[in-house]
C-alpha cells in the first residue's frame, strides 16, 4: 500500500513515457505517484488526442496521489516544439527578437498564443522561454532559441514572453540557470565548463535572472569552475541555494534539466545526483526516458529521506512550494473559445516582420541565377527527428523557375557546386556554416571565384563569421515551413523589417556604459575578433563596432593585456591557421585567405616569425598530410 511519504516523493519528479497511450504512465502513477509528467513528440500524434491523454494523467494523478500532476513540454516555438499538427506554429526566440523592432510587442503575443492554445489542451507547464544569452557563436545547442546576445533585450523579451503565458495560465519556465549561452559542447553529450566569476555572470548571464518574472526555473547541467568546481550547477547548494534562492531571492521552482543527460550521468550517479539536487534547493528533477532510472532515482529519494540525508525540513519546503504553483496553475480552468485563424494571422505576422537583412540588397532572380542550398536536418539534440522536412533549394527554384542543387549540411562535393554556379548569380542557402568547414569552404570558393551571392542563413546569422560580406545577407532565423513562406515573401518584393539580434558588437547603451571598463568587454571585443578573423579587421572598424573610438580601444589593449591590438590579431590568426593547417588539406594559400589575409608570402613570414617554421614544415612535422 502507498504511504504518504511515497506520495510526498513523488511531487518531487518530472517523468516522461514512451508511445501515445497512457496506460503505462497511469499504472507506474498507481504504483510509484510520479507526481510531474513531461510530453515529448513521441507521445503525440494531434492535439486533440493530446487533450484527451492529458484529462486521463490528472484523473490518474488525483486518484492515487490526491492532486493533480504538472503537465509539461518544451513549446519554445521554431525549431524546438513537440506538438506541430492541430496547433499554432509560432517564431522561436530569435525570430521573435528580430521582429521585435517592427512590433515590440511580439514576444507577448506569443506567449500568450501559447498560452491560450497550450492551456486548452491540458498542458499546465511550458519549459520555455529560453533566457541564455547567446554569446557564443559557437554554441551547438541554444543558438537560435535565444533572443539574443543582448542582456537587457533578453531579459525584457523574456519577461513578456512569460507574463503572457502565465496570464493564460501557463507556467512558464526560465532556461537554463545559470546561464547555457557561451558553452561549445552540447550537455546532451558531455559536461560543458565555464571559467567566469560569479561577478562577470552577474554583467551578462545573470541579468535576465533580476526580477524573475517566471515561476519556475530549469538549471544546467554546465560546471561553473570559479564558483562550484566540484558540482555542475543543477545539483550546486552553492548555486541554487546560494546564488539563486538567497542572492537573487528566488521563492519560485527550481527544476532540473533531464537526469539522463551525459554531462552530468558520466560524473555521477542517478542515486547521489538526486540527492545531492534537491539538497541544494531543487524542488522537482527531471527524467525524461527511462522508467528504470526514474525508479532510481524516487527510491535513491525516498531511502535519503528515511535515512535522514535529506531533512524533513528541506522536503516539505520543496513540497509547500510545489502545492502552491499547482493551485495556481495546475487545476482545471473554464474551457475558452481559441481563434486559430487569429492565432495564425498575428504569428505569420511575426515571422514576415522577423526576416532581416543583414547586407546589401537582394538581386533580380532572372535566368542568369541558380540555387544551392542545405537541406533541413536535426540541429541539436533539443529539437525533434519528426521535424519538418524541408528543401530550401527546391522551394526557391520551384518558385522562381531556375536550376537548383539540393545538399546535405556536411557532405557535398564544392567543385561540382563551382561547376554548377559557373558564370552564375548565386542564391546560396546555408545552416550554420561557420560550424561546418564544407559550408565554409563552399561560400568562400564562390567568393573567391568573384560569385555574386545571395546568402540566406537559414538558422542562425553567424554564416558570415570568418568571411567576406556577400553581396547581400538575408537572415529568417529558423528552417521551418513558415519562416521559408516569409522568405520567399520577401523574395518576391516584400520589406525586410527584422532587426539582428546577435550583431556582435551591438549591445544596449547600458550595456555599454556599464561595461567598457570592465574585463568582459575587452573579452567580448576578442571574442568577437576570434569569429570574424577572416575578414578585413581594423581597430577602427572594431572599436565601431562597441561605439567606442579607436583610440579608446587601443589604450584597453595595452592597459589590459600589454599588447597592440595587431598583436591579438594576428595570434588569432595565426592560431587558426595552424587549426586549419593540422585538420584540412587545403592549400597554404587558401589557408591564408580564410584567415584574413591576402598575401600569402606575407602570411608565410608571419606565420614562421610566430612558428620558427613555414607552414608547410609545420603541416609536415604534424604528418597529417603525405
Amino acid at each position: 500500500m502507498t504511504t504518504l511519504l511515497e506520495q510526498k516523493i513523488g511531487q518531487l519528479m518530472l517523468v516522461g513515457f514512451s508511445g501515445t497511450n497512457a496506460d503505462d504512465l497511469i499504472e507506474n502513477i498507481k504504483k510509484y505517484n510520479f507526481g510531474n509528467i513531461i510530453l515529448f513528440t513521441r507521445n503525440i500524434k494531434s492535439a486533440s488526442q493530446v487533450q484527451d491523454m492529458c484529462n486521463e494523467i490528472q484523473q490518474a494523478a488525483i486518484k492515487y496521489n490526491g492532486t493533480p500532476c504538472f503537465i509539461a513540454l518544451d513549446q519554445e516555438g521554431g525549431s524546438v516544439r513537440r506538438i506541430y499538427d492541430e496547433i499554432t506554429n509560432t517564431p522561436g526566440a530569435m525570430a521573435i527578437a528580430a521582429a521585435s523592432a517592427k512590433y515590440p510587442q511580439a514576444a507577448a503575443i506569443i506567449g500568450s498564443i501559447l498560452g491560450a492554445e497550450l492551456k486548452a489542451l491540458g498542458i499546465n507547464l511550458n519549459l520555455a522561454p529560453v533566457v541564455d544569452i547567446n554569446s557564443n557563436p559557437l554554441n551547438p545547442i541554444i543558438a537560435i532559441r535565444s533572443f539574443g546576445d543582448d542582456p537587457y533585450i533578453v531579459k525584457k523579451l523574456a519577461t513578456d514572453f512569460a507574463k503572457a503565458q502565465q496570464h493564460n495560465g501557463i507556467m512558464s519556465c526560465y532556461k537554463h540557470f545559470l546561464g547555457h549561452g557561451d558553452v561549445d559542447i552540447d550537455s546532451h553529450i558531455d559536461l560543458p565548463r565555464i571559467n567566469k566569476t560569479i561577478e562577470e555572470l552577474r554583467r551578462l548571464e545573470l541579468i535576465p535572472y533580476n526580477e524573475i518574472a517566471a515561476d519556475a526555473i530549469m538549471t544546467a547541467h554546465i560546471l561553473f569552475d570559479k564558483i562550484d568546481d566540484k558540482f555542475p550547477a543543477s545539483i550546486s547548494k552553492t548555486i541554487i541555494d546560494g546564488i539563486l534562492r538567497k542572492e537573487l531571492k528566488y521563492k519560485g521552482l527550481v527544476i532540473t534539466d533531464c537526469f539522463e543527460m551525459t554531462g552530468l550521468i558520466q560524473t555521477f550517479s542517478f542515486e547521489e545526483a538526486a540527492v545531492f539536487a534537491i539538497n541544494a534547493g531543487t524542488d522537482i528533477i527531471t527524467v525524461s526516458h527511462t522508467f528504470g532510472r526514474q525508479l532510481t532515482v524516487r527510491n535513491a529519494l525516498l531511502n535519503a529521506v528515511n535515512n535522514g540525508k535529506i531533512s524533513y525540513e528541506v522536503l516539505e519546503k520543496s513540497l509547500n512550494r510545489i502545492a502552491e504553483f499547482k493551485k495556481r496553475y495546475a487545476l482545471k480552468s473554464p474551457e475558452q473559445e481559441i481563434d486559430f485563424e487569429k492565432n495564425r494571422h498575428l504569428s505569420e505576422k511575426i515571422s514576415n516582420a522577423s526576416i532581416t537583412l543583414a547586407s546589401g540588397q537582394p538581386f533580380e532572380v532572372d535566368n542568369g541565377t541558380v540555387v544551392i542550398g542545405v537541406t533541413n536536418y536535426v540541429s541539436s539534440i533539443a529539437e525533434d527527428y519528426n521535424m519538418e522536412k524541408m528543401d530550401i533549394a527546391k522551394i526557391i527554384g520551384e518558385e522562381f523557375g531556375i536550376p537548383y542543387i539540393s545538399i546535405d549540411n556536411k557532405n557535398f562535393n564544392t567543385s561540382d557546386m563551382l561547376a554548377f554556379a559557373k558564370d552564375k548569380k548565386v542564391i546560396l542557402a546555408l545552416s550554420d556554416s561557420h560550424l561546418t568547414l564544407v559550408q565554409k569552404v563552399l561560400y568562400s570558393s564562390l567568393r573567391q571565384t568573384n560569385h555574386e551571392i545571395m546568402l540566406i542563413s537559414l538558422r542562425t546569422p553567424y554564416d558570415i563569421l570568418d568571411q567576406q560580406k556577400p553581396a547581400c545577407h538575408i537572415c529568417i532565423y529558423e528552417y521551418t515551413s513558415m519562416s521559408v513562406k516569409s522568405l520567399l515573401k520577401f523574395l518576391h518584393g516584400g520589406k525586410a523589417e527584422g532587426r539582428l539580434p546577435v550583431n556582435l558588437g551591438k549591445y544596449s547603451e547600458q550595456y555599454i556604459r556599464e561595461n567598457t571598463s570592465k574585463s568582459i568587454f575587452l573579452d567580448n571585443v576578442i571574442k568577437y575578433m576570434k569569429q570574424n578573423f577572416g575578414q578585413k579587421l581594423t581597430l577602427d572598424n572594431v572599436a565601431e563596432k562597441f561605439l567606442i573610438t579607436g583610440g579608446h580601444l587601443c589604450k584597453l589593449f595595452k592597459r589590459k593585456l600589454k599588447k597592440s591590438f595587431v598583436d591579438v590579431l594576428n595570434e588569432i590568426r595565426v592560431g587558426e591557421s595552424k587549426r586549419l593547417l593540422n585538420s584540412t588539406n587545403l592549400k597554404v594559400y587558401e589557408v591564408a585567405y580564410l584567415c584574413g589575409y591576402t598575401d600569402s608570402n606575407y602570411f608565410v613570414r608571419l606565420f614562421k616569425n610566430y612558428n620558427g617554421m613555414t607552414p608547410n614544415d609545420y603541416r609536415k612535422n604534424y604528418n597529417l598530410y603525405d
